[in-house]
């Protein structure tokens, strides 16, 4: 029977789909070296933040395919996989809802001051009611990096608000962007100025990685908010620390970080200006149920010779 590795904990539906088509093998540790040897013999392997790493695609001459239970595969060593004609296959639907609600809810705690308010008023302090003036959202500028599928979401979630929408996105088309609202900009530097809020929402990549830093949050009004539900590596976490530290940039929310999990101490946590989650916003009841099933039929369907649905290098094809 073929045999496919689940790194972690996964929907017990996507379990279900694997046990009807496979022999599930779990692994004890996300640690290089124990996954390799949980791997050996394995046709398909099921991630969620474990890394693949060279090493292991090379070694593991049984691996078909990785599938990923998500959408980023940065995770994965692709370039090699597509080589060694392994195909990687992901989830790329399944969680965008869940990522726009959860940038929708950071901006609104953000311009609301919901959990600044509330530690307040439970320490006693009613006169805190005088002291913060909240924000409105109608007529502000929200600033979208990126303008995939979670962006478009949040774009329309965004536009009851009475808000405009503008973006940056080398790949996509100023008509495209036309028709669902939005502005497309052709310099990224130009959406931190005019934004009121920025929201990142990019790879991470060679390309990307870093992409984001000083001279973007120099850019940005002093009353600005910045989001990031992406991934925490795209990002100048220092540079992040500095801007919101000497108010140049009035508040961030993130969910992600360069780190993960990020330290303890990270210097992050010690601003009052800073809300955060712990890289969960894709972690709702419908998005985990539809990562693992997504997932896993990627993997059956690769296993038995059928064009899977979402493949990340269609360039495997070929070989």
């Amino acid at each position: 029977m073929k045999k496919v590795l689940v790194t972690e904990p996964i929907h017990e539906d996507g379990l279900k789909l694997l046990e009807n088509e496979v022999e599930v093998v779990r692994a004890d540790s996300t640690e290089p070296k124990e996954l390799l040897k949980k791997a050996l013999g394995c046709e398909g392997i099921l991630i969620r933040s474990a890394k693949i790493p060279t090493e292991l695609i090379k070694e593991v001459d049984t691996l078909k395919v990785i599938a990923k239970h998500g959408i980023g595969v940065d995770n994965v060593d692709v370039e090699t996989a597509t080589k060694l004609g392994v195909y990687v296959v992901n989830a790329p639907e399944s969680n965008i809802n869940a990522v726009a609600e959860h940038a929708l809810g950071m901006i609104l705690s953000l311009s609301k001051n919901f959990l600044m308010m509330d530690k307040e008023l439970r320490k006693g302090d009613y006169g805190i009611r005088k002291r913060v003036v909240n924000m409105e959202l109608k007529g502000k500028t929200i600033g979208l990096i990126g303008l995939g599928k979670i962006a478009v979401l949040l774009a329309e979630k965004l536009r009851p608000l009475g808000v405009n929408i503008i973006a940056y996105d080398p790949y996509i088309k100023t008509s495209d962007a036309k028709k669902i609202g939005v502005e497309l900009v052709g310099d990224m530097n130009k959406v931190f100025e005019r934004s009121d809020f920025v929201s990142v929402h990019i790879p991470l990549n060679e390309k990307t990685e870093g992409m984001i830093g000083k001279e973007q949050f120099h850019k940005m009004k002093e009353s600005a908010y910045f989001i990031n539900v992406a991934r925490g590596a795209v990002v100048k976490e220092k540079e992040l620390y500095e801007a919101l530290k000497n108010r140049e940039i009035k508040g961030a929310a993130l969910d992600v970080f360069e780190q993960e999990p990020p330290a303890s101490d990270n210097s992050l946590f010690k601003l009052d200006n800073v809300v955060v989650s712990p890289h969960n916003a894709a972690l709702t009841d419908k998005a985990l149920v539809a990562m693992a099933t997504e997932s896993a039929q990627g993997i059956i369907d690769c296993l038995n010779n059928k064009e899977p649905k979402y493949l990340v290098n269609t360039e495997v094809l070929n070989k």
